[in-house]
């Protein structure tokens, strides 16, 4: 089975699976982890090895995904194997939206009409082109806004910023439509402080990418594609759940911030266990699942309660 060489950073669980620690982590140069290792009473067991500085390697974790396992039997399962026991984030620190940006999005574009009014305009959702993020591919299916839509009450804001806000379509400041190339929006900021100043931005170019946020629910689908000789691991977006707003932003590339760091957990956190990646979540092959571990593995969801210090030990 192949196995994806992981940091000591990488190799600190996902917020959501248990794990049950073996050795001190600090001894070791590097990880390795094989998942689905082993399997008990029919559930999987991923392994997590340590890598001495002698190259020799051992055992050194074991991770339980909260999708099979229980608290109560992982924390059993761990005890019989003399281990100390971490059981998983509570899901309720993953809420909240996703925030996207799309760097082959359509720049926006600052119009002045002469009845005053100021425009902003671009394309923040682009359909059906794929954007390499945080070691996955996504993909944005045509029509997958086409629903919400229909009852969305979006605003823009500037950075995110709720105390921030430029237009709403409910006011009739913002315009939004859905065509084959994407979703459009065409925004009259001359109505807030926030709106005036932006506008000057998005004008002189200091401004001119967007970023949106938005939840999926049960919209998404992942599998692995063949691409070159490797084997990726791709979400694809059927349908939003929710859109909430669109934003200009200063710094609109994946950056390591609270938000986007955030963005990183949800993405990843409703992804398939690398076991079971397939058709309707049946057992994959062997093909699929270690596709599966080559991406998975990357860690970015249970990298950020470190960075953010959160929480500490292994």
């Amino acid at each position: 089975m192949e196995q994806e060489i992981l940091s000591e950073l990488e190799a600190r669980p996902y917020p959501n699976e248990h794990s049950c620690r073996l050795q001190n982590p600090g001894k070791y140069k590097k990880y390795a982890r094989k998942n689905c290792y082993q399997k008990h009473e029919g559930k999987c067991i991923d392994f997590v090895f340590g890598i001495l500085s002698s190259d020799e390697s051992e055992l050194q974790s074991m991770r339980y995904s909260t999708k099979a396992w229980t608290e109560g039997a992982a924390r059993a399962h761990c005890k019989e194997k003399e281990g100390t026991f971490e059981p998983a984030e509570e899901e309720k620190s993953l809420d909240g939206p996703e925030r996207r940006y799309l760097p082959f999005a359509q720049e926006m574009r600052a119009l002045e009409e002469e009845d005053g009014k100021m425009i902003i305009e671009g394309y923040p959702i682009v359909y059906n082109v794929y954007a390499d993020i945080w070691g996955f591919r996504e993909i944005i299916r045509k029509g997958a806004a086409t629903k919400v839509l229909e009852t969305a009450d979006e605003i823009v804001l500037w950075d995110h910023e709720s105390s921030k806000p430029m237009a709403r379509r409910s006011n009739k400041t913002l315009e939004v439509k859905e065509d084959d190339h994407g979703v459009h929006i065409r925004a009259d900021v001359s109505k807030t402080v926030w709106g005036r100043n932006g506008y000057e931005s998005v004008k002189n170019k200091v401004t001119d990418k967007m970023s949106f946020a938005f939840t999926v629910g049960d919209g998404d689908k992942w599998h692995t594609d063949k691409v070159g000789d490797k084997k990726v691991l791709t979400r694809e977006i059927i349908e939003f759940e929710h859109l909430y707003d669109y934003s200009p932003v200063s710094y609109p590339a994946y950056k390591q911030t609270s938000v986007n760091a955030r963005s990183k957990k949800l993405a990843f956190y409703h992804r398939p266990d690398p076991a079971t990646v397939g058709e309707g979540g049946a057992t994959a092959p062997q093909d699929v699942v270690e596709a599966g571990i080559e991406i998975a593995q990357t860690r970015v969801k249970r990298i950020t309660p470190y960075l953010e210090g959160e929480k500490n030990g292994h």
